[in-house]
């Protein structure tokens, strides 16, 4: 039985959840005694955590995204493609095709959640940067990196779509 291409990544997405750890475990030791964690569309803070109650939230949440995400990918696997709509699915899920097609929507389910981890990574920062200024706010460096995410999960769609146009 040859290994499964995908141990690698799941490697390299635990190793980048360890570094958003313990970027969130430092940068929380940098946190007033109310943090602001949720702002109004004009930038100014309306919902509030403790450092503690935020340091737990961030950590759960940024284990739970990936790991649904990674979940529901490697799911499809296991229930045949079932759910799985995509263009031309009986060509890919031919039994000659469908363990490279398997492997191939669960790489790109690595990928979605590196990108989510990414986001959270962001949004970190931001709470971080805007706590630290007086008056709390949120800065417009957040929505740069929330449109630089769009766009990616743009692209990610995109490309995960157009591999299956092709069909031979």
């Amino acid at each position: 039985m040859k290994p499964r291409p995908f141990l690698r990544p799941y490697a390299l997405l635990v190793l980048a959840w360890l570094a958003f750890a313990a970027y969130v475990w430092w940068s929380s030791a940098h946190l007033p005694a109310r943090v602001a964690t949720h702002f109004g569309a004009n930038g100014l803070p309306n919902g509030w955590l403790t450092p503690g109650g935020y340091l737990c939230f961030m950590l759960i949440f940024g284990t739970v995204v990936p790991a649904f995400v990674l979940g529901n990918f490697a799911f499809i696997r296991r229930l045949n493609g079932w759910g799985l709509n995509i263009p031309h699915k009986d060509y890919w899920l031919a039994p000659e095709r469908r363990e490279e097609t398997f492997d191939y929507v669960q790489s790109r389910g690595f990928w979605l959640a590196a990108l989510l981890l990414a986001l959270l990574t962001i949004v970190n920062g931001s709470i971080v940067a805007a706590n630290a200024r007086t008056p709390v706010a949120l800065q417009p460096a957040f929505f740069i990196g929330l449109g630089a995410f769009l766009i990616a999960v743009l692209v990610w769609g995109i490309t995960f779509t157009r591999h299956f146009r092709k069909t031979a």
